[in-house]
C-alpha cells in the first residue's frame, strides 16, 4: 500500500534530493574548513617569523653584552679603574702579608 499521491519515482527524487543536499553541505562544509585552516596556518607562520626576529635581536644583544663583559672585566681594566678612580696602589713587599692555609 502507497500514501495517496507519493509515487514510486517520487519517492526516489526525494530520497535523491536530500543525499545531493547533504552532500553539498558536506562540501561546504569542507571547503570552510580548508579556508579556516589556511587562515590559521598564516596567522602562526606570522608569528613565528615574528618571534624569529625577536630571537635574532636578542641573539646579537647577547654577542655585544659578552664582549662588553670580557672588556670590562678584563684585568687591565680593572687594574686601571683601581688606580684612577679609587686611588689604589700595590703595597711595597714588606707590608704584603700570605696566609697559608
Amino acid at each position: 500500500m502507497r500514501a495517496i499521491g507519493v509515487s514510486p519515482l517520487g519517492a526516489l527524487f526525494e530520497r535523491r534530493l536530500w543525499g545531493v543536499l547533504l552532500l553539498g553541505f558536506l562540501v561546504f562544509s569542507s571547503a570552510m574548513s580548508v579556508v579556516y585552516i589556511k587562515h590559521v596556518n598564516r596567522s602562526l607562520h606570522i608569528q613565528l617569523e615574528q618571534l624569529q626576529q625577536v630571537r635574532d635581536k636578542l641573539h646579537v644583544e647577547w654577542t655585544q653584552l659578552l664582549l662588553e663583559q670580557g672588556t670590562l672585566g678584563s684585568d687591565l681594566r680593572v687594574e686601571k679603574v683601581a688606580r684612577e678612580q679609587l686611588k689604589m696602589v700595590v703595597p711595597p713587599t714588606e707590608q704584603v702579608v700570605v696566609i697559608k692555609p
